[in-house]
């Protein structure tokens, strides 16, 4: 099963509202199973509404993450240091495979760090003025994007196994 990672940061409320609308459109997409976090234990939705990413290494468990931060052009500290931490410790291929979106307006500094970690970037849903209704367009193509990778890596997997075996000559002796 397709697993996405919703991930906000920031005490302001945009931000876990637009992770909670990608939630919402990516759960329309057959069997993705979705997981909405805070990124930090300062914010306000943390512990009450929502569990806390316990460790940069949980990123790896997910197909996909999307990340919902504030629109200004900074990236929150916590966000900051993960992105850091992922970027010093985790193999260069780690991220190979993983499908990114970043939500919360016009953050390339954001987008920039993600991109870094080497995964697949999905755009923003374009031509939706609605805030809210960008981000559930967004974690839909999110989890349809997931659901492509995960499909090819099937078959890539399949043609492996049924495809890497050895053939032997045999000799036909008369």
């Amino acid at each position: 099963m397709p697993k996405l990672l919703v991930l906000f940061y920031g005490a302001e409320s945009p931000a876990s509202t637009l992770a909670e609308a990608a939630a919402d459109g990516a759960t329309n997409v057959r069997f993705t199973e979705v997981d909405v976090r805070a990124g930090s234990t300062r914010q306000p939705e943390a512990g009450r509404r929502f569990k806390v990413l316990g460790s940069a290494g949980q990123l790896r468990e997910y197909d996909g993450i999307i990340v919902s931060a504030p629109a200004a052009g900074e990236v929150p500290t916590e966000l900051d240091t993960l992105l850091d931490t992922l970027e010093r410790h985790e193999t260069p291929d780690a991220f190979a495979n993983t499908v990114f979106a970043v939500l919360g307006g016009e953050n390339t500094v954001l987008l920039g760090r993600v991109s870094r970690l080497g995964g697949i970037i999905v755009s923003e849903a374009r031509g939706v003025d609605d805030p809210e209704a960008r981000a559930r367009g967004t974690g839909k193509r999110v989890a349809k994007v997931i659901e492509w990778v995960r499909h090819a890596l099937g078959h890539e997997h399949a043609d492996t196994h049924s495809h890497g075996h050895t053939h032997e000559k045999h000799e036909h002796h008369d």
